[in-house]
């Protein structure tokens, strides 16, 4: 017999990272940055499928909004700033559950959280979870695909209801017959099943082999998602890419501890670069909580070929950690989205080393409210292989900058008639070049 699932809560600041940034982050996240001893010690001692209230904190908005599960132990992590879990998204309270309410509930005397509200990290007894959950109106499911395993058997599950004794008996909300379908081995050697662009789950490696027969070693987090996340196991198929345009399918062939190896079922594919390459230059660096992932997560499903952070009056710096951070939220979003050409993340630029690439580029687009309707802008303009767009910060750019731009050759376009954020902007005015690309 396993261990028996425990119950927590994690408290995060909204205006950091709130419900609307996990969901939007494909659901999953590292919860990292937890300094307190003995939260610290709470989030070590999580165990896969234990699940865990999304608690809003501040003084603005405290209350449990929804549940994510863990689908990965504390880990050691450079990124991380030392270590980690990583949690998806479950699904969102039919009705947040106000600090308030839960202090003046009888059952709710013993939250463990009453007596520690400066913890992070909180143990929930079964007897608390269900009582939230049932003030709560239950759980609307979202943000989850292949998590059947985590709930065991039972009823059909589309939405997360409280049972007729006042618990939320997770294990009596999905049928066989629906949980099959998603088995968290969904991509056996038999039976694929279908993604947007192909039948395989695909994994990004550095090296592929280049013939038939050829055999490439994964490790790191490839080989946890392959073994810990999807479960897959040997002779069970795959697609391996390495972000340059390249891609193999494959068959694992062996799986130890910490590495498994996969072996070419055919020779080497490369697919060439196609439509206009786009190049995104946005000032996204005061950008707070998970809008600067969802920014980049965007791009790259959009089919920009770069992005770099452009360092402006208004927004001057971004820091290192940041940009390792979204190097890993481009590999996950180019294998969600099946690019075979991976994204690229530029060193942060200022807008003075940007002016000779304007200068030379005859696609070069600065957004501004006072600029030219972007649909009249391009009907006059031909298509190129390349071209690049600029988005200001918070704030926009100074006059100073936007001249700069302009007499270097940039034409200044608008977006219509409301202030954007930035990270709105950005995928306004590349979904609109994307598509006129493709016309």
């Amino acid at each position: 017999m396993g261990k028996e699932r425990e119950y927590w809560l994690l408290k995060t600041e909204a205006g950091e990272w709130s419900w609307e940034d996990q969901a939007a982050n494909g659901g999953v996240t590292e919860w990292d940055g937890v300094k307190n001893k003995q939260a610290l010690n709470y989030l070590k001692s999580m165990k896969l499928g234990d699940l865990c209230f999304f608690y809003h904190s501040g003084p603005k908005a405290r209350r449990v909004v929804g549940v994510v599960s863990v689908i990965r132990q504390w880990y050691y992590s450079d990124s991380a700033g030392g270590g980690a879990v990583d949690v998806k998204a479950i699904g969102e309270m039919r009705r947040p559950v106000d600090l308030k309410e839960m202090k003046a509930d009888g059952g709710l005397k013993d939250f463990a959280m009453f007596r520690q509200p400066r913890l992070s990290v909180v143990p929930v007894q079964k007897s608390v979870w269900d009582r939230i959950c049932e003030l709560g109106g239950g759980i609307e499911e979202s943000c989850v695909e292949n998590d059947g395993a985590l709930f065991g058997g039972g009823a059909e599950m589309h939405t997360l209801v409280v049972g007729a004794g006042g618990s939320l008996r997770f294990a009596e909300h999905l049928n066989r017959s629906w949980r099959n379908t998603l088995s968290c081995r969904p991509f056996s050697d038999s039976s694929y099943s279908n993604q947007s662009r192909g039948g395989l789950p695909r994994f990004y490696s550095d090296v592929l082999p280049p013939n038939k027969g050829g055999i490439v070693r994964v490790e790191g987090d490839e080989f946890w998602h392959m073994t810990k996340v999807l479960r897959l196991n040997v002779n069970d198929r795959v697609e391996l890419f390495n972000g340059k345009g390249c891609l193999i399918k494959g068959s694992i062939q062996n799986i130890d501890r910490t590495r498994l190896d996969v072996v070419a079922l055919e020779d080497l594919k490369t697919v060439a670069l196609q439509s206009i390459q786009w190049h995104v230059f946005a000032a996204f660096g005061t950008l707070k909580g998970g809008r600067a992932d969802w920014l980049v997560e965007k791009c790259t499903e959009l089919g920009a070929n770069s992005m770099t952070p452009l360092l402006t009056e208004r927004s001057p710096s971004i820091s290192e950690n940041r940009v390792d951070r979204l190097q890993r939220v481009i590999v996950a979003a180019t294998k969600q989205c099946q690019r075979l050409h991976e994204m690229t993340m530029a060193p942060p630029i200022k807008i003075a080393c940007i002016l000779p690439v304007v200068a030379r580029t005859k696609l070069a687009f600065v957004a501004t409210a006072e600029g030219t309707p972007i649909i009249s802008a391009l009907s006059t303009l031909r298509k190129e292989s390349n071209g690049l767009m600029i988005i200001g910060p918070e704030g926009d750019f100074t006059e100073r900058e936007l001249n700069m731009m302009k007499e270097a050759g940039a034409t200044a376009v608008a977006l219509g008639p409301h202030r954007l954020r930035v990270e709105t902007a950005t995928i306004a005015l590349l979904a609109t070049l994307m598509l006129w690309s493709d016309s």
